[in-house]
C-alpha cells in the first residue's frame, strides 16, 4: 500500500522486461526523450528536498505514481486489487520513464527519511542503518534498469541523462557502504554535469538555485569521502591536467592532418578531443569568422584614415547596414550555439573526463563574447556617426540630439566588458576597450543630463569626457591574435567616433550650460553669477576686467580643458589668484 492512502500498484521488476527482445523492433522506432536529470531536479526544487521535507517529497511522488499508472492503465480495476503492472514490448511514451525516475526518487527520499530518524533517534535499533542502506539500493537498481531501457528506446541525450542519474545512485550506495574511493568518482562525475547544468542556466535564477541546492548537497558528500581517502591514505585518481598554454596563440585552432582527421588546439596546447563531428562543427564556425559583413581590411582602413567622419561614412556606412550587421554575427552566433550544445552532449558522454571539453567550453564562450562586444562597438560607431550628423531629433527646445540608442548600445559593453574581464589573463588585454567605453558612456550621459535639465551633473561628464577623448590611443600590437586584434582595433575607431561627437556637441553644451546659468542668476539677483558658470564660489581678489571678458565673448565661455599659454583655461587663471 502507498503513503498517506494513497493506492500504490506494484510495478514489476523492470529486469523482466523483454529489453533483447524489443531491440530489434526499437530499431525504425522514433526514439523518446525524456530528461531525467532536469525532472528530478525541478521536482526536487519544488517538493521539499531544499528544505530537507523527505516525507513532503515522498508523498509527492507517491501520489504522482498513482497518476501516472492510472493514465496507462488500459482498464479500470478495484482498489483493493491487486494487478501486475507491465510495459509495452516498445516504450514511446516518456511516461514510462517518468514512473521509474519516481520510483527511485521515492525510493531514495524513504532512505533519506530513514538515516535522518537514525541519526536523530538515540533509541534506534541496531538494524535502522540496514533498512534506510536497503532503500538506496533500491534506488539504484531502479537507475540502472532505467539506463538499460533508455539505451534501447530513447535518445542520445536521454541516455546521457541517465547514466550521469546513475552515477548519482552508485555514488550514495558506494558512500553509505564505506567505498569512499568509488563514491568520490562517481559523485565527482555528477558534481560535475551539475556545476555545468548551473553556468548554462545562470541567466534563470530559479533553475540555477535549484541546481546550485543539488550541488551543494553532493558537495558536502564529496568533502567526507575525501576526508576518509586522506585518512585511509588513499589518493583520488583525478589528475590535473598540464597546460602548455600560450596567451598569444588563437583561442581556438585546428590542423587537418594527412589522414584527413583534425586536430584541436586551444591556446596552442593540444585537446584531446576524440569526436570529428565536434571538431567539424568547430572548423565550420572558426571558418566562419572570416565571413564576417566587416572584414580585418576594413577595420585597418577605418583605423588608418586620417578622417575618421569621411572614413565612417565612405567605408563603413555606405557598405554595411544595421540589419546586415545583425544577420552577419547571428548566422556566426548559430555555428556557436550548435557547437556548444554538441560539446554540452560530449561532456555528459564522457562525465569522468571533462577536463578538455571545460576548456574547450572556455574558449568557445570567450569567442561569443568577444565577438558580441565586437558588434556592439560597431552598432555604437555606427550609432555615434548618426549622432554626429543629427540636424532634426532634438529634445524639445535644447538643441541636443536624443542619445538613447547610444547610451543602450554602450551599456552593453559595460555588461559585457565586465563579464570578460573575470579572467586575470584576459583583463590585462582589455583595459583600454574599458576606458574607452567609460568615455564614450560618460559623454552621452552627459548630454542627457543637460537635456533634461540636469545642468551641474551634465556638463561635468561632458567635460570629463571630452578632455579623455582628446587623449590619443596607441596602435594595437601585432603579436594579438585575431579576435582581439579586432576587438581592439574596434575600440580604437569607437574612441575616435566618440571624440568627433564630443567636437560638435561640446562648446554648444557649454553654451546651453552657460546660457541657463545666466538666466537662472538674472532672475534671482538681477546680475550674472559668472563664479557659479565655472563652479566657483571663493571670494575673488580683485584683478583686471579682461579677465571677465573672456568669458563673455559671443555668450559662449571657453574650453575649460584647453590649455592656454599663461596658466591653462579659465578655470586655471582664477585658481591662480590665490597662489
Amino acid at each position: 500500500m502507498g503513503t498517506n492512502g494513497d493506492v500504490d500498484v506494484v510495478m514489476e521488476d523492470t529486469s523482466q522486461l523483454p529489453l533483447n527482445g524489443a531491440s530489434d523492433m526499437a530499431i525504425d522506432t522514433p526514439r523518446t526523450s525524456f530528461s531525467v536529470l532536469d525532472y528530478v531536479n525541478a521536482i526536487r526544487f519544488k517538493h521539499g528536498i531544499k528544505s530537507e521535507e523527505y516525507g513532503r517529497f515522498h508523498a509527492y511522488c507517491s501520489k504522482r505514481l498513482g497518476i501516472l499508472r492510472k493514465q496507462l492503465r488500459p482498464f479500470a480495476i478495484k482498489s483493493n486489487k491487486y494487478v501486475k503492472e507491465e510495459f509495452p514490448e516498445v516504450i514511446n511514451d516518456a511516461r514510462y520513464f517518468e514512473i521509474l525516475a519516481l520510483r527511485s526518487e521515492r525510493a531514495w527520499s524513504h532512505g533519506m527519511l530513514l538515516k535522518s530518524q537514525c541519526e536523530t533517534s538515540q533509541t534506534s535499533g541496531s538494524n535502522a542503518r540496514h533498512h534506510y542502506v536497503k532503500r538506496f539500493e533500491k534506488a539504484r537498481k531502479i537507475a540502472v534498469q532505467m539506463e538499460e531501457l533508455c539505451q534501447k528506446f530513447a535518445e542520445v541525450n536521454s541516455i546521457n541523462n541517465a547514466r550521469v542519474y546513475k552515477s548519482l545512485m552508485e555514488g550514495i550506495v558506494h558512500f553509505e557502504n564505506k567505498r569512499y574511493q568509488e563514491a568520490f568518482t562517481c559523485l565527482s562525475a555528477y558534481a560535475n554535469v551539475m556545476d555545468q547544468r548551473k553556468r548554462i542556466n545562470q541567466d534563470n535564477k530559479a533553475l540555477a538555485e535549484a541546481y546550485a541546492s543539488q550541488l551543494g548537497q553532493v558537495n558536502a558528500i564529496i568533502k567526507l569521502c575525501s576526508f576518509h581517502m586522506r585518512v585511509s591514505g588513499t589518493k583520488s585518481t583525478t589528475r590535473p591536467v598540464a597546460r602548455d598554454e600560450d596567451q598569444n596563440a588563437e583561442l581556438l585552432s585546428i590542423v587537418a592532418e594527412a589522414d584527413g582527421h583534425l586536430t584541436l588546439y586551444c591556446r596552442g596546447a593540444p585537446l584531446e578531443i576524440s569526436s570529428q563531428f565536434l571538431l567539424q562543427q568547430l572548423l565550420d564556425m572558426i571558418n566562419s569568422l572570416g565571413r564576417l559583413i566587416v572584414s580585418d581590411e576594413t577595420l585597418s582602413v577605418l583605423l588608418d584614415k586620417e578622417h575618421i567622419g569621411d572614413a565612417i561614412k565612405t567605408d563603413l556606412m555606405g557598405k554595411v547596414t544595421k540589419e546586415s550587421l545583425i544577420a552577419s554575427y547571428e548566422d556566426v552566433m548559430v555555428l556557436i550555439g550548435e557547437c556548444t550544445d554538441t560539446i554540452h552532449s560530449e561532456m555528459m558522454s564522457s562525465i569522468y573526463d571533462q577536463e578538455p571539453f571545460r576548456r574547450l567550453e572556455d574558449a568557445v564562450m570567450f569567442i561569443k563574447n568577444f565577438l558580441e562586444m565586437e558588434k556592439c562597438a560597431i552598432m555604437e560607431i555606427m550609432t555615434l556617426y548618426n549622432l554626429f550628423l543629427s540636424k532634426e531629433q532634438f529634445y524639445g527646445d535644447v538643441a541636443l540630439p536624443d542619445c538613447g540608442e547610444a547610451i543602450r548600445f554602450a551599456q552593453m559593453l559595460k555588461q559585457q566588458l565586465a563579464i570578460v574581464m573575470k579572467d586575470n589573463k584576459i583583463a590585462s588585454l582589455l583595459v583600454m576597450p574599458l576606458e574607452v567605453t567609460k568615455t564614450v558612456n560618460g559623454l552621452l550621459f552627459g548630454m542627457h543630463k543637460i537635456a533634461c535639465e540636469e545642468y551641474d551633473d551634465g556638463m561635468a561628464l561632458v567635460n570629463w569626457a571630452y578632455a579623455r577623448q582628446r587623449k590619443s590611443v596607441g596602435r594595437p600590437e601585432k603579436h594579438l591574435t585575431r579576435l582581439i586584434w579586432r576587438l581592439v582595433v574596434c575600440f580604437q575607431i569607437l574612441h575616435r567616433a566618440g571624440y568627433l561627437c564630443s567636437q560638435r556637441y561640446y562648446k554648444r553644451s557649454v553654451a546651453i550650460f552657460a546660457r541657463k546659468k545666466f538666466i537662472k542668476d538674472v532672475e534671482a539677483t538681477g546680475k550674472p553669477d559668472v563664479c557659479k558658470i565655472f563652479g566657483l564660489e571663493k571670494t575673488l581678489l580683485p584683478c583686471k576686467p579682461i579677465i571677465f571678458d573672456l568669458a563673455y565673448i559671443h555668450n559662449q565661455p571657453p574650453d575649460l580643458s584647453q590649455k592656454t599659454t599663461i596658466i591653462g583655461g579659465v578655470r586655471s587663471m582664477f585658481s591662480s589668484l590665490w597662489k
